[in-house]
C-alpha cells in the first residue's frame, strides 16, 4: 500500500513540476486509446521509473559528485536531482525535458512537492 501511495505522490509531484516549469512536459506514450487516461498512465509510469532511478542511479551520482557537493555545501544535490529528470526523459515513458535549467528547476519543485506530500500522506 505504501508503494502505491508513494507512486501517486511522485506522480503528483511530477505533474506539479510540469505545470510550473515550461520546459517539462508529459505526453501520452500511446499506452491506451483515451488521451486523458494515457496522460495519467504516462505520469504513473514516469513516477515508477523516477522512483527506480532515485533508488539505483541517484546514490551512484551522489557518490561521484561528493567532492563538489561538499564544496557547495550540499547545493549540488539540486543539480543531481535535475540530472535524474534528464535521465528520466531519455527513457520512453512519455516524460520530456527541454534543457538542463528546466530539469534543475523541475528537480527542485519535485523535491519540495514530494517532501510536502510525504508529510501529508500517511505511509
Amino acid at each position: 500500500m505504501t508503494f502505491l501511495l508513494r507512486t501517486v505522490a511522485t506522480a503528483a509531484s511530477l505533474w506539479v513540476a510540469t505545470l510550473l516549469v515550461p520546459g517539462l512536459n508529459v505526453t501520452g506514450a500511446g499506452f491506451v486509446a483515451d488521451p486523458q487516461t494515457d496522460y495519467i498512465v504516462a505520469l504513473l509510469i514516469s513516477a515508477v521509473a523516477f522512483g527506480l532511478l532515485n533508488a539505483f542511479v541517484k546514490p551512484i551520482l551522489l557518490l561521484l559528485s561528493l567532492p563538489i557537493t561538499c564544496a557547495t555545501l550540499g547545493l549540488f544535490v539540486i543539480v543531481v536531482n535535475g540530472l535524474i529528470l534528464v535521465i528520466l526523459s531519455l527513457l520512453p515513458v512519455g516524460f520530456h525535458v527541454d534543457g538542463l535549467v528546466s530539469a534543475i528547476l523541475g528537480g527542485l519543485i519535485v523535491s519540495i512537492t514530494s517532501f510536502v506530500l510525504s508529510q501529508v500522506v500517511p505511509g
